[in-house]
Parts: structure tokens; sequence; C-alpha cells
């Protein structure tokens, strides 16, 4: 029996330790159990690491766009001016008794009454200030002085710097004690003097400034608390808990970090950080600075980086890609797939050009540190961490050097001839690579969050250019004038008929002026041009001859279909983001709106029915420079595919590259003596397009390509509302252009044994 007692004694000793043991071999050696109950039994805290934004590089590497590590100032509100707590609760309790003013309205007039430059230099010195204690207010009823005494009492800076005390005189209409709130000056005061010696501290900005920046600042703050309360007022949450929550709410950002002076010299950081009680509430934070070195010149097409805004925020947290609506995160392969194309609130985004279309790309991944917090608040063990991912370099097919003399170039030709805008572009044939995209004016990428900047712009540039952001090139769509005669003398070749036949080039046609003239539309020749054929009509730029071929070849139909073969009406593909509406496509009208022999005329010579993009543009005389094989689509990083074309006439695109080569080569041509550009090998076409009726100011243009016979390059120059016709105002930008080209590859210079011959008479104006 007692032996019996023993082994059920021994049993109910030895099966509970068995399971206790088990349990404890599970914590240490099981992996999932043992990583839960070490995040139970620590308090763990959370790091985002901020990737580095990648580089937008030219084709030879040089950078157009990066990211520096350099350092900011930011501001801890509840540090730099605990003063706030005081005024919000006196002015909470005072205006229980009647109308008082508010937090704001206090803080704004409190600082008028002390000389701030005269404290800052007394304690620079030494020397105390006087009066030692000023008053906040004057008449506090004790129960008000025993709220607030309970409420602030238990915090020492009140202790410190406040005192309530019993005053002596009373007004007439009350007979009880009353109380007044004193404060000492030197220590209340400390956001004032703290700014004042921050600005002798950074070069860059003055007290003013700074305050303004600090006011910008807490305007957001309250913007974000308003949308934090937002959802409880609309669905009729108790007034008393809104405000409870509003205000811990508030509390909560003035405890946060927030920007005030960004990018700060090491020598200013180092003055900061080494006299930090002079400093209070002020914190040193490494960033990463985005650069464009070449400002302007680059400004659209790289683009510029903007905060997130209240949609961004709103879209992510929808998606569940804002990582501070992220619950907490125990392992970093947890954090590896919830920081997939995730931000943070306080994060910047690509806004335009490459910066937006490459924006994922170029941003990077956040990074982790999970680490143990003790009691005290220090930082303890390493739980685990993940590295941030850098973003990718983007490698583009821009030329910088080329496109740097273009930009200097078309601010010459602005500043000198008084053109409101100008643009140039160029890509390689037949890939469709943009060696450069030019135009002025342009941004500075560096300056472009900057409100002052935009005002400054907005002064010199308004009253003649006020779409000075726009990314011309790719989004200014204009009247194309006589270059879109390339396109009217293509579908002549190919699909013009009637009584007379298929289009001959050779076959003569008079152009007549004054009361003989054979359309309702007139010539821009004074004397008229005489009999041309196709080949003196492009070199002349006769209207008549395409007036005949508009209305009495061609349809609307035709020019519409010839017209979207070689791009117009089109976006272009080029891997930018698109603007939308007309800005990218141009415009084109349908063929049932075009009705009549009037229409028809306009739609020949590149009037009212068609606007053009200067790269639309660019892709018509790319397609040209290819023998009308394709129509290649302009590309920065990724590679396009063109668009083929066929021909039924195997002779058209003979025909088109021999008119725009004598445009240049025959001494009759529009661009022939301009600038000297009969000197260089290459085919072109002039077109100059009234903006508006009875205005003496056109869209001036020039497209082309070359060398001959073999083209590796197709460009196009616009000079917008200028007084100048197509070859006066934009042969200059061409011949730099040229020149660079030639330094490169001497085909580009032409024959200097004798100029080409022609057939045929033409004369007059020239367009």
């Amino acid at each position: 029996m007692a032996r019996t007692r023993l082994k059920l004694l021994m049993l109910a000793v030895i099966l509970p330790a068995l399971a206790i043991c088990w349990r404890l071999w599970s914590f240490q050696l099981h992996p999932a159990a043992h990583h839960e109950y070490k995040i139970r039994a620590e308090s763990a805290k959370l790091r985002t690491l901020q990737p580095l934004r990648g580089s937008i590089l030219d084709r030879r590497g040089d950078v157009l766009a990066e990211s520096r590590s350099g350092f900011d100032v930011h501001f801890v509100y509840s540090d730099l001016n605990p003063r706030h707590i005081v005024i919000e609760v006196v002015c909470e309790e005072l205006a229980r008794l009647g109308d008082f003013p508010s937090a704001a309205e206090m803080e704004a007039g409190l600082a008028g009454n002390i000389d701030i430059g005269k404290l800052e230099s007394l304690l620079r010195q030494g020397l105390p200030f006087k009066p030692e204690w000023m008053p906040l207010a004057t008449w506090i009823p004790p129960a008000a002085a025993e709220r607030i005494r309970r409420r602030l009492g238990p915090r020492r800076y009140f202790r410190d710097h406040f005192e309530l005390r019993a005053m002596e005189d009373k007004p007439l209409e009350a007979s009880q004690p009353h109380f007044g709130l004193w404060f000492r000056p030197a220590e209340v005061f400390r956001m004032e003097l703290t700014l004042r010696r921050l600005s002798q501290s950074i070069d860059r900005y003055d007290a003013e400034g700074l305050m303004h920046r600090l006011q910008l600042s807490l305007q957001k703050i309250e913007a974000m608390v308003a949308r934090d309360i937002r959802s409880d007022i609309q669905s009729g949450t108790d007034a008393l808990f809104t405000r409870k929550k509003e205000r811990n709410s508030r509390r909560i950002f003035y405890r946060r970090g927030h920007l005030l002076a960004p990018g700060i010299s090491l020598d200013s950081v180092s003055r900061i950080e080494y006299n930090p009680d002079l400093f209070p509430g002020i914190r040193i934070v490494d960033s990463s600075r985005r650069v464009y070195p070449h400002g302007e010149v680059f400004g659209a097409l790289t683009g510029h980086l903007r905060q997130l805004n209240n949609q961004d925020l709103k879209t992510l947290e929808e998606s569940g890609r804002l990582l501070d609506r992220y619950p907490k995160v125990s392992s970093a392969e947890a954090f590896a797939v919830l920081r997939q194309e995730a931000l943070r609130p306080n994060d910047v985004v690509g806004e335009g050009g490459l910066e937006e279309h490459y924006d994922l790309s170029l941003r990077g991944e956040y990074g982790m540190r999970l680490q143990q917090v003790g009691k005290n608040g220090r930082s303890g063990k390493l739980l685990a961490s993940l590295s941030s991912t850098r973003g990718n370099d983007i490698h583009t097919t821009i030329d910088s050097k080329l496109q740097e003399l273009l930009y200097r170039q078309l601010w010459a030709e602005c500043a000198h001839h008084g053109h409101a805008a100008a643009s140039a572009a160029l890509m390689e044939i037949p890939s469709g690579a943009i060696l450069a995209s030019a135009a002025y004016p342009g941004y500075d990428p560096n300056r472009i969050r900057d409100a002052s900047y935009h005002a400054e712009m907005n002064a010199a540039l308004g009253h003649q250019t006020s779409d000075w952001l726009l990314d011309r090139p790719r989004s200014k769509a204009l009247y194309p004038g006589s270059i879109f005669k390339i396109v009217t003398a293509i579908a002549a070749l190919e699909n013009g008929a009637d009584w007379e036949g298929a289009v001959d080039p050779l076959r003569k046609y008079e152009c007549l002026v004054g009361e003989q003239k054979p359309f309702s539309m007139r010539c821009a020749s004074r004397y008229g041009h005489g009999h041309l054929n196709l080949y003196e009509a492009f070199e002349a730029s006769c209207n008549n001859y395409f007036y005949y071929l508009a209305a009495r070849h061609l349809s609307a139909e035709s020019f519409n279909q010839w017209a979207r073969k070689l791009g117009c009406g089109d976006l272009t593909g080029i891997d930018l983001p698109p603007m939308g509406g007309s800005y990218d496509r141009g415009f084109l009208k349908n063929p049932e709106g075009v009705k009549g022999e009037k229409a028809l005329c306009m739609y020949g010579i590149g009037q009212v029915q068609v606007q053009m993009t200067p790269l639309q543009a660019l892709r018509m005389v790319g397609a040209v420079a290819t023998g009308l094989k394709a129509a290649p689509r302009p590309w920065l990083v990724k590679k396009k595919t063109p668009d083929k074309i066929h021909t039924r006439n195997k002779r058209t695109a003979a025909i088109i590259q021999e008119c725009m080569k004598r445009v240049v080569s025959d001494p009759r041509g529009t661009v022939h003596g301009k600038s000297g550009l009969e000197d260089f090998n290459f085919a072109a076409k002039t077109g100059t397009a009234q903006y508006k009726s009875n205005t003496p100011r056109y869209h001036s243009w020039l497209v082309g390509y070359g060398p001959l016979p073999k083209p590796s390059i197709a460009f196009v120059v616009v000079c917008e509302k200028s007084r100048l016709q197509g070859g006066d105002a934009c042969s200059p930008i061409v011949r730099e252009l040229m020149e660079y080209l030639a330094a490169k590859d001497p085909r580009f210079r032409a024959n200097q044994e004798g100029p080409a011959n022609s057939s045929g008479e033409a004369g007059g104006e020239r367009r």
C-alpha cells in the first residue's frame, strides 16, 4: 500500500515537471514561439530607415538629378515653446467666465510686450533683464486660480517660471479678492530667443523667416488635427469627447519633430550641436536632398519632388501602403512584405517628367530596426533589422552638353527677338532615342517648392508666358503652319486624284494673287510665285500650290489618314507622364467637321484644323528621314517600337526627301542663306503659322534631318509668338545645332564646290 502511494506521489511530481520542461524547450528552441514570447516579454520600438533615391543620368553618365546627404533643422514644438500649455489652460479657464482671447490670439500678442533683441543681448552678456517678472493675466477669480494651480502645478516649468499672485487692487464692481499670473521673460520667450540665435547660426534664414516657416508648420499641424477629428464631427460624436480628442491629437503632433530649415551647412550643425542649451527644442536630422545640377536646363524634363498631399495619404492608407498606419511589426520578414511601394506621411514623390514617370523605380524601399526599449526609455538589444534598398539609377538617352547648348541658344533668341517662348528637340534615326528636349522658359527644380520663386517667375514671365511650368516639347500644341505641307504632299502623292489624274510632282500650277487668285485664301507672296511644280512649291513654301493640292486632289479623310499615320492627333508614346486633353495629343479635327473649300485649304497649310506638339512634328519629320518606312516613337529610358508605314507609291518618300533637301541647298529655298545653313548637309522645312488672326505674331517652325543621304538625326525648332517667320526665327538656333553635330560627324558639312541644281523658276516671299 505504501509503495503504491509512493508511486502515485512520484507520478504527480514528475508529470507537471515534464510539462514545464517541454514548455520551456518550446520557448527556447521553437523559432516562432520563441519570437512571440520575446516580443511579449519585451517592449520593442520600430525605427524605419529611409532609402536613398536613385539618380537620373544622361547617356554619358553625367548627373541630371541626384540625392545628396545633408542636414535639416527640425523643431519639437512642446520643447521649443512650452508656454503653449500654460496659455492653453489659462485661456480655457478664463473663457468659462466670459469673452477672453483665444490661445492663438494671446500667443500672437505676447511677443509685442518685450524687446526680444534687447533680451537676447542681455542674456548673451550674462546680465539680468528688467523687469524680472511681467504680468500675463491681471484678473483671475480665486476659483479659476485654484483650477489653474491644480492643472499646472505638477509641471515644473510652470512652478519655476510662472507665479499666481494675490492682487491688492480691486475693480470697483467686485469686492472679492483676485489673482494675477506673472511670468519670467527670460524663460517664457524661449521660442523667440531660440529662433533669433538660430538665425545667427544659419546664414540662409533670418529670425522673421524662421518664424514664418514655423507658423506654416503649425498650420499644417492644425490641418492634420482637423483631419483626425473630421470623422467624429461628421458622425455626431459627443462634443466633449471631440474636444478632448482634438487637444490630445494636437499635443501628440507637438511632441513630434517637424522640418524648420532644410539644407544647413556643416558649420551651422557644429554651432548648434555644441551648444544644446542655447537651442532647446531644436534637433539636427540627417537628410538627403534632391539636387539638380543643371537647374532650369532640365527642369521640365527631369521634373521635381513634392510632398504627399491629402489625396495621396488617403489613397496610400486605403491601399495599406502608409507605413505609419501599419500595425506593430515584429519581424524583418513581415516588414519586407509591408514596405513594398510603401511611404511615410512626410515623404516626397516625383512630380512631372522622369521623376514622376519612374518614381517607383527611383524611390527604393524602406529598411527597419526593431530594438528593445527598457523602462527608462533607452534603446536596448537589437531584435530585428532590415537594410533599406537604394532606388535604381535611371540612364537616359539625353546628351546634356547638347541640351545645355540648345537651352542657352533658345534663351538668347527669345531675349534678342522677343519670342514669347521657344522649344527644340532632337532624336536619333531610326531608333527614336531623344538626344535633347529643351525649352525656354524653363523652371529650376531646385527652387520649385519655394512660393517666392513662383511669385518671381510669374512677375517676370506671366505677361507673355503664363505656362512656364509646361514641358513645351511634348505638351505645347501649336498650329504647325507650312511644316504640315509635308503631310499634304505625302497625302497628295499617295491618294490624290481627280479629273487630271494622279498628282505628278513635275506638273506645274500657276500661283496667282489679287483679283485673279484661284481660291478664297491668299498666298503669302505679294506678287505670286508664277508657275511651280511640287519641288519649287516646297522651296518657296507657296500656299496657292498647296491650296490646289488640298482642295482639288484631297479630301478630309485623306488628310486625316496620313496625318494620323505620321503621328498627328496621337500620343507620341514618350516615357513621360501624360498631361491629358490636347496637351500631349495635339488636335486633329474629325473629317466630318472639315467642310468646304476654305476648310480644306486651311488644312493644307496647317492652320485651324490641326495643332501639333514639337515632339509630334519630330515624329513626322523622322518618318520622312526613314524613307516613310516607319514613324519613330521618341523615348528617353525604355526603347519604343516605331509604327510601320506602308506607301503605295514607291517614289513618294524620295520625292518628299528631295523637296526638303532643296529647301536648304537651292538658293531659292526658305532656309538657304539664313545664318549660313547652306554650308551644312541636311534637309528641312520651314513653317510660319499665325496664332491669332490679324496679329503680326507667328509660331515659327523649322524641322529637318541629316546628314544626307543616310540621316542619323531629326530635329525640330519652334519659336512661339515671334515677329519673324520660320526661316529667320529658327535659323540661328539650327546653326548652333549643326556646328555641334558637325564637330562630331563631318558628314554634316556640305560640299562647298557649288550649290545644287534645281528645275523650274520660283520667287517671291519665302516662308
